[in-house]
């Protein structure tokens, strides 16, 4: 008989901690914690274990980072997390641990209506779907449905090269500003919290203003006046995820959709530019035809990693 099990979940993105149990694919005692860093991530989640008092068998842990050997370093903050340790301090061996994007393509096959919003007419064609998170770093990862088994597929897409924007001179000349610090850029260098920063610098220097403010500080400005700098450089941003989103689905033929989430995208929903994001992501040319009829989504869901967590089994 297969005996239900509950789980203890936990997502370390960049600045925090979101931790609960999982029963039946339900989060109960759900908990957002900021990081100090005078704690560990393993001693985080015995503060809370010693919280609460559920029982569980199973650990699934997912992290803002790549996985090696068992281990992730968080991105930007230095935070690791090691799978072994987990088990040594637990006494429990059936534990997981992921990347936070790959983690969410565990949810995404049986992802709920109310937890995303589709801003094209397209439909799913296929059982396989890419996951785009934007945040304190940028993370891709797919999942394919088969024989009733979610396959994911992780790697580090965040560092592929950045799609080169045709249309928009501006930004060429942002970018170009911006190579002359750095020997390549990368698709996270520019779309993320931090890219951010690096666009409305760039966008600055331009203007002969030379500003500097940081993501934070540069969205909460654009969010209340879309005439500055600020809700330029996240314009620019979406220009430029759309392009990367063409490619993310024509590697990995997510005809089932495309999903852009994460906190920075989360943060700028009210002043996201639809139109902006759907031109760039409806490329010209010979797969035109085929990347337009594949559905775009935006997920509204800043637990999707954690119901990824829930969500697989071993």
């Amino acid at each position: 008989m297969n005996r239900k099990r509950r789980k203890l979940v936990a997502d370390f993105g960049g600045t925090h901690l979101r931790i609960g149990f999982s029963y039946e694919k339900k989060i109960e005692n759900l908990s957002k914690v900021r990081y100090d860093k005078k704690r560990s991530p393993l001693e985080l989640i015995l503060d809370y274990i010693s919280e609460n008092s559920f029982s569980f068998d199973q650990v699934r842990v997912c992290a803002a980072g790549p996985v090696e050997d068992g281990k992730i370093e968080i991105t930007n903050n230095g935070l690791k997390i090691s799978k072994q340790e987990i088990i040594d301090a637990l006494k429990i061996n059936d534990v997981a641990i992921f990347n936070d994007a790959e983690a969410a393509c565990y949810y995404l096959p049986e992802i709920e209506n109310k937890s995303y919003l589709r801003i094209n007419s397209a439909e799913p064609k296929n059982n396989t779907f890419a996951y785009i998170a934007l945040g304190t770093g940028l993370g891709i990862s797919c999942v394919k449905k088969h024989m009733g088994k979610s396959i994911v597929v992780s790697g580090e897409g965040g560092y592929s090269h950045l799609p080169y924007p045709k249309r928009n001179k501006l930004l060429i000349e942002a970018i170009n500003i911006i190579r002359n610090d750095f020997p390549r850029i990368s698709c996270e260098r520019l779309i993320s919290g931090p890219g951010i920063e690096l666009i409305y610098n760039a966008l600055t220097k331009i203007n002969n203003q030379n500003k500097k403010l940081t993501s934070e500080e540069i969205v909460n400005l654009a969010l209340n006046d879309k005439n500055g700098y600020e809700y330029m450089s996240c314009s620019f941003l979406f220009e430029l995820l759309g392009e990367l989103s063409a490619s993310i689905a024509l590697i990995y033929g997510a005809r089932g959709g495309v999903f852009l989430g994460g906190g920075l995208l989360e943060r700028l929903y009210p002043i996201m530019p639809k139109d902006l994001l759907i031109k760039n992501f409806l490329i010209p040319g010979r797969m035109k035809d085929y990347v337009n009829s594949i559905p775009l989504n935006i997920i509204k869901d800043d637990l999707v990693s954690l119901k990824g967590c829930s969500s697989f089994e071993k």
